[in-house]
């Protein structure tokens, strides 16, 4: 029997195709009779409306930034979660059922993330979407395009709700999208945390990539650069001070309602 795990999953609405992926991957998750979900969506208006689960507790909070201010809201999620494994899951992603359990297994077993997929990510186009959504495709090695050579670090993993924390949770350091994929795993990979993955892909549903806009690009892409490099060139020792002391960019645990120690 597989105790409780938190999923969270935080959210903005930006196209038609976000909303049915989001409603399809509860619905996914949910068959998981130890799944528990926690959502957050966060915008200028409330735009997700779902059907009732004692499974699912849905947070909206009103937010006028044009700005997905992703690793914020993860921290409260994480923050807030009601069980000690958490799955932090992008709203498009699916894997197979098998492979959540046995990232779930390889949690309890010590590592403080598992990746529930071996780093093959594969993109699903609309046509492949729109079937798996019905039902009327089933996920196999051959459904959609594998993104990159390399192993990807995005998408869904699975943490040690407290040892994460402890070791700074998200990094608020990056401002919307950027390279926060990498630097979480930099960053256990510096404190010395365990990380294991397990076999199988994961699949990515289709959606169109929205520009925001209004915003400096460049300027953003240059801080989240440079939040990545502060990680990069840290050591152990210096790492560990910066989270312990909420120094530089850690300062934002000192916002935590209770902040973690190390």
């Amino acid at each position: 029997m597989i105790n409780p795990v938190s999923i969270v999953i935080p959210v903005r609405i930006d196209s038609v195709e976000r909303e049915e992926n989001l409603r399809y991957v509860l619905s996914y998750l949910l068959q998981l009779p130890f799944v528990h979900i926690d959502v957050i969506e966060t915008d200028n208006r409330q735009r997700f409306h779902y059907s009732a689960h004692n499974r699912i507790r849905y947070r909206f909070i009103p937010d006028d930034e044009t700005v997905f201010y992703r690793t914020h809201f993860l921290n409260l999620l994480l923050i807030n979660a009601e069980y000690p494994i958490v799955g932090v899951w992008d709203t498009d992603i699916i894997v197979q059922q098998t492979q959540l359990t046995d990232a779930i297994e390889m949690i309890e077993n010590g590592n403080v993330m598992s990746f529930p997929y071996d780093g093959e990510f594969r993109l699903l186009n609309n046509e492949e979407s729109v079937l798996i959504r019905n039902g009327s495709e089933i996920l196999s090695l051959s459904s959609g395009i594998s993104l990159m050579k390399r192993p990807s670090v995005g998408g869904a993993f699975l943490v040690n709700k407290e040892r994460y924390l402890l070791a700074g949770g998200e990094n608020e350091g990056f401002y919307g999208w950027g390279p926060e994929d990498v630097e979480r795993v930099k960053r256990m990979e510096i404190l010395e945390y365990p990380i294991s993955r397990v076999k199988g892909p994961c699949y990515h549903l289709y959606h169109p990539r929205i520009v925001e806009t209004g915003i400096n690009h460049e300027k953003r892409s240059t801080q989240n650069q440079k939040a990545l490099l502060d990680t990069c060139n840290k050591t152990k020792e210096e790492l560990t001070s910066s989270i312990k002391n909420h120094l530089g960019v850690f300062s934002y645990i000192k916002k935590w309602t209770m902040p973690p120690v190390l």
